[in-house]
């Protein structure tokens, strides 16, 4: 039998059995098998159409009716044919010439077959950096999500605790038992890295911070503080970094004055959400956590990357802890505290007799940080090359923004009330401060100490910095020149600020006269450079000062006299424009824009306009700081001050026809007539009637605000004019000529003094007042 007659449609035998087993991929649209069985064929005539066939279409074309060969169906047949045939590649390519060195891995996690390189013997063993770098591209060729915990109640965190201190512990077992092997715990490094990253996600809600106390977390980071591996270390201050930013409390505090938390459903109020930060912060503290982040400043090497991260990051760990502490959020409560922790806190400490009551306390009596800062600000000073003026980028940070950012620091802990109250226990003198010491130093007894040394309280050699010394050699570098870009110029600002604070405690204003101080801030004053707003400034402080005393105060202004500031701060007074010193180019009110805001008016742009404004306040500071300087001189100089400075400072009233008078009953008319407009405005405002409300006195709110608008400074020029007219009876007669003819009198400068005696405490200041009150 034909296979013609078996087909019946003209297909072979072959085709029919296909057809009826029904072979994969053989129904529905035609395959290659049938294709190519029916392909000696290109029309099957038909006058009829006697069903479908497989590969072939009924139509009738130039061959007559019938079943033609589907041509479209051959070419996508074709088409798959030859991609078929180029995916099938040899496994190694002909030209590879490692292929004897390659082996196939398949990666189940992928499903994917790999090319690796066949272990090659090393020649020797790899150190622990080698080891890390070589783990770290393992991990990054096989990347995994970031760990985070998505629960944040209270099992949530006690599960992700658990599996912190569990993979802590397995760390520290195996650092123990192979010391000599870093191979054998660096992976478990880099999952104890993924572990404390994971606790980023707490930030979101405050209330799980006290189950981070609860659960042992923050004794586990305490412990990774002082993990051998400076990057465990690094990762802890940086989660820390982000549960204690301020900025929680008040992104939180925006929506009301409760809040429903987003995971537990219930509300918080604002002071639950600051009780919560502070059982973080306060078990930070108790368990010593200041001192630790201080001592890994020691091991970091700002010319690495990383290391300039984990510097840049304990500073912002300190500028967040002071700024909780300034808000009120802190309160340390070590009544809690166990027999055995008060006794090894005695022995640590010394003294159980007053423990810290703010983070300055505990930076100043348990660290040594502020020493940290002040050698940072003195490398400065010897110099770091070009990068001291460069300016961090996205990819690095450079030593001139971990500068500055050292320098605010710095600023804000001298500026804080507690420091300033340290004068009796010495631990803050700038002077003496303990030199920076850290637990990871390594032990050299041939190191000589950069620093002066003094004898300690059981005869032993103690190191020390002088800080006094390290912030007049940051500023002599400006003594002659401005700053040339604005990183320096804020550097400048703060270092200036830090000193001025400083001299609020007698001992540093002893130290500051002694280092000769006075004679640099007056040489800076001479050079009519931005230095010199800031000198004046310092020498405010220096020679007012805030105790009751005025003994080393007294001292100050004598040697002003005598290093011949009358000369300086006389012109200033007088408000000469050829003695002003202005600020540097690179700053706000130094610039161009500075000028030509104040000249155009109202057709400046707006940065233009804030130019000039911040010109503007620099002049009224400038006004203020002579004023206060002056009133210091009047206030301390007496007549048996040394370098006959009580001469020195009067002659200087009577002469060129008394215009120094004339200058002084000017600046008092016009801030009497500023504070009594500031009064008026408080009185007309919507804040006295808020205050009313809340029953807070309105005459004392009235008060301040006259104080704040001009009344300060109207009560010391006040006090200047008398100290003119009660030792200068030609000076007292100028005085009265010149009031009654602006229509005035005498009698607005006994009010003045009055109301200024009114607020002052007992002692030396208001009893000299009293005295011009009696005598004028």
């Amino acid at each position: 039998m034909s296979n013609s007659a078996v087909g019946g449609g003209g297909g072979s035998v072959m085709d029919v059995l296909d057809r009826v087993i029904g072979l994969p991929g053989n129904s529905g649209s035609a395959n290659s098998s049938i294709t190519g069985a029916l392909g000696a064929k290109s029309f099957i005539p038909s006058k009829k159409f006697s069903g479908s066939k497989p590969g072939y279409v009924f139509r009738s074309s130039d061959l007559g009716t019938g079943y033609y060969l589907d041509e479209q169906l051959q070419q996508h047949q074709q088409q798959d044919d030859d991609s078929r045939r180029e995916k099938k590649r040899p496994r190694f390519e002909a030209n590879d010439q490692n292929n004897e060195q390659r082996s196939v891995r398949f990666d189940a996690s992928r499903d994917t077959t790999q090319l690796i390189p066949k272990n090659v013997k090393r020649s020797g063993r790899l150190t622990g950096s080698e080891l890390l770098a070589q783990a770290e591209a393992q991990q990054s060729q096989q990347p995994t999500p970031i760990k985070t915990i998505h629960d944040l109640s209270s099992r949530g965190i006690q599960s992700s605790s658990a599996s912190f201190l569990k993979t802590l512990t397995k760390n520290q077992l195996l650092r123990a038992q192979h010391m000599d092997n870093p191979e054998k715990f660096m992976m478990n490094e880099l999952a104890l890295n993924d572990e404390i990253q994971q606790f980023n996600s707490v930030a979101v809600n405050i209330r799980s911070y006290s189950y981070l106390v609860q659960y042992e977390v923050m004794e586990g980071w305490l412990t990774c503080l002082n993990h051998e591996n400076s990057d465990v270390a690094m990762s802890v201050v940086s989660v820390l970094v982000e549960l204690m930013d301020p900025l929680l409390l008040q992104e939180q505090e925006s929506g009301g004055e409760e809040e429903e938390d987003e995971i537990e459903g219930v509300t918080m109020t604002p002071m639950e959400r600051m009780d919560h930060m502070n059982a973080l912060v306060t078990e930070f503290v108790k368990g010593g956590g200041l001192d630790l982040i201080t001592s890994n400043l020691g091991r970091y090497d700002e010319s690495v990357e990383e290391d300039a991260k984990g510097v840049e990051d304990v500073l912002t760990l300190v500028e967040s802890l002071l700024d909780l502490d300034r808000a009120g959020v802190l309160q340390f409560d070590y009544s809690s505290s166990t027999t055995t922790e008060k006794e090894a806190g005695k022995e640590m400490n010394g003294s159980m007799k007053k423990m810290p009551s703010s983070i300055v306390l505990c930076i100043c009596q348990q660290t040594t940080f502020l020493s940290w800062l002040l050698q940072r600000i003195e490398k400065s000073n010897d110099g770091d090359s070009d990068e001291a003026t460069t300016i961090a980028t996205d990819s690095s940070i450079s030593p001139a923004v971990i500068k500055l950012h050292a320098s605010e620091i710095l600023s804000a802990i001298l500026q804080h009330e507690d420091y300033s109250g340290q004068t009796n226990d010495g631990l803050c003198k700038l002077s003496s401060l303990p030199k920076y010491s850290s637990a990871f130093d390594d032990d050299d007894p041939d190191r000589k100490p950069a620093a002066s040394s003094k004898e300690g309280e059981n005869g032993t050699k103690q190191s020390t910095i002088d800080g006094m010394e390290i912030l007049l050699l940051a500023i002599a570098a400006y003594r002659k020149q401005d700053p040339q870009v604005e990183v320096d110029c804020e550097f400048l600002e703060n270092v200036f600020d830090a000193l001025a604070a400083s001299l609020l405690r007698e001992d540093n204003v002893a130290d500051f006269v002694d280092a000769e101080g006075i004679e640099l801030m007056l040489r800076c004053l001479r050079q009519k450079v931005h230095a010199g707003g800031g000198a004046l400034k310092v020498l405010n402080f220096a020679l007012s000062g805030a105790s009751s005393s005025a003994n080393v105060n007294r001292t100050a202004c004598e040697t002003f006299v005598s290093a011949g500031g009358l000369k300086v701060i006389f012109p200033l007074y007088m408000s000469r424009k050829s003695a002003i010193p202005y600020p540097a180019a690179c700053s706000e009110g130094g610039s161009n824009l500075a000028k030509k805001g104040g000249k155009n008016g109202s057709s400046s742009s707006k940065r233009a306009k804030r130019a000039a404004q911040a010109r503007k306040r620099w002049l009224v500071e400038i006004e203020r700081n002579s004023i206060n300087v002056m009133y210091a001189l009047t206030r301390h100089i007496s007549q048996d001050s040394k370098y006959d400075a009580h001469a020195r400072l009067l002659v200087k009233f009577v002469e060129e026809e008394c215009e120094k008078c004339d200058r002084t009953i000017e600046l008092c008319l016009k801030y009497d007539e500023k504070a009594r407009i500031a009064e008026y405005q408080y009185f007309r405002s919507d804040a006295a009637e808020e205050a009313e409300q809340l029953g807070v006195d309105i005459e004392l709110a009235a008060l301040d605000a006259k104080l704040r608008g001009g009344g300060d400074l109207f009560h010391r020029t006040c006090a200047i004019l008398s100290f003119a007219c009660v030792f200068s009876k030609r000076c007292h007669g100028h005085v009265r000529d010149q009031l009654k003819m602006k229509g005035s009198g005498i009698t607005v400068i006994k009010e003045g003094l009055t109301e200024f005696a009114a607020l002052l405490a007992d002692g030396h200041q208001k009893s000299q007042i009293e005295r011009f009150i009696a005598e004028i």
